[in-house]
């Protein structure tokens, strides 16, 4: 494998001043300042997830660590010379549940007064209205923050352009985690390309992507790509370990499926109800999928309001037990085989999609 670094000039590259066409997803409760920093480091835009925005102290703290980590060492030049202002903190949010409240755009606002970050991202949904005042692109705007929109749809991706967004997302089905159900959904790279076509506004691929060879592949249709079951298995996740080491296992693309099984359990238990159509998680195969995703909804409510289901199930997710509980990934986690540092991950990606370019071009004369 190639272990040369190259300077990558696409649309995303040019406007958010990194070296590699590669952002790390903003994964709740894994996605933290020391993952962004090493992401970042390697040449990617590494993001912070402040997932549902409950607690702005958290956050804050992660972009301590963040920023401490990026000033620990002399950092080699990861981003082009440019002369912004603009720190390199990047953070995404959950748009249903951060902006839920008066008191979360209060929030939204203070962080991006306060830190200046290059970029913030939104999802579920990526684009909100504020009754009487700026929408959350608008507000990003006013203080010089270039805003990414997660979409699922072309239509999704229509109203982002509409909204005049700095970058779309493109989160395909084959995604993990969250996203739109799978009746409505749509495949990587289908998504990227169509929407690349409607627009000059740079287009990233989410989904199934896991190495350099995705990489290169997706750079045929769009921008650059966003990884998140890759930077899931990575030495600095915040994730809980016992169900991280599930993602390095023997797996395939059979072995995932995207079900409204687990939000709909997990909708009784948590603090924030994940609203349609994003009630839809993307996990390893196990018995809690298998016995409730050929269901029906009112047959698994009907368990869950009757029999100890529930109390089950709380026992099992404090035990982190992988049979009952998702354990969130990609169709892209069968070719996940180790938990690296997320650094050197990022830059065995950048080795691969070299290598993988070369190769395309020895196949013609």
């Amino acid at each position: 494998m190639s272990i040369k670094q190259i300077i990558w000039n696409t649309s995303f590259t040019q406007a958010f001043q990194c070296r590699l066409p590669i952002l790390s997803a903003p994964m709740a409760d894994v996605s933290g300042g020391l993952l962004a920093a090493e992401v970042t480091k390697a040449g990617g835009l590494g993001m912070i997830a402040a997932g549902h925005f409950q607690y702005v102290d958290q956050l804050e703290a992660e972009i301590g660590i963040f920023k401490d980590r990026m000033r620990s060492e002399t950092v080699r030049s990861a981003s082009k010379e440019t002369g912004s202002h603009h720190s390199d903190l990047a953070i995404g949010f959950i748009g249903f549940s951060s902006l839920a409240t008066p008191s979360g755009w209060v929030n939204y606002e203070h962080i991006l007064r306060k830190y200046r970050p290059k970029a913030v991202q939104f999802f579920a949904p990526a684009i909100i209205a504020q009754q009487g005042g700026p929408s959350n692109v608008q507000l990003a705007h006013e203080h010089g923050v270039k805003f990414i929109a997660q979409v699922g749809s072309i239509n999704e991706a229509k109203e982002a352009i509409q909204h005049k967004v700095d970058a779309i997302i493109c989160q395909g089905s084959e995604a993990g985690g969250h996203g739109l159900r799978r009746e409505l959904g749509n495949s990587t790279m289908a998504l990227a390309s169509q929407t690349s076509k409607m627009t000059n506004i740079p287009v990233l691929a989410a989904g199934g992507v896991v190495n350099g060879k995705h990489i290169a592949s997706f750079l045929c249709v769009c921008d650059g790509v966003s990884m998140g079951t890759r930077y899931w298995a990575c030495k600095e996740s915040l994730g809980n370990e016992q169900l991280q080491n599930e993602l390095a296992k023997d797996n395939s693309c059979d072995d995932v499926i995207r079900t409204a099984v687990f939000d709909q359990i997990h909708n009784e238990l948590s603090t924030f109800q994940w609203p349609h159509p994003y009630n839809s998680t993307a996990a390893l195969r196990n018995q809690t999928a298998e016995e409730w995703d050929g269901k029906s909804s009112k047959e698994l409510q009907y368990a869950i309001d009757n029999t100890r289901l529930l109390e089950e199930y709380q026992v099992s997710r404090e035990m982190s037990d992988a049979n009952v509980v998702p354990v969130l990934a990609g169709e892209g986690v069968g070719e996940i085989n180790s938990i690296e540092g997320a650094s050197e991950i990022t830059l065995k990606l950048e080795g691969e999609a070299i290598d993988t370019l070369d190769r395309l071009r020895s196949l013609y004369a």
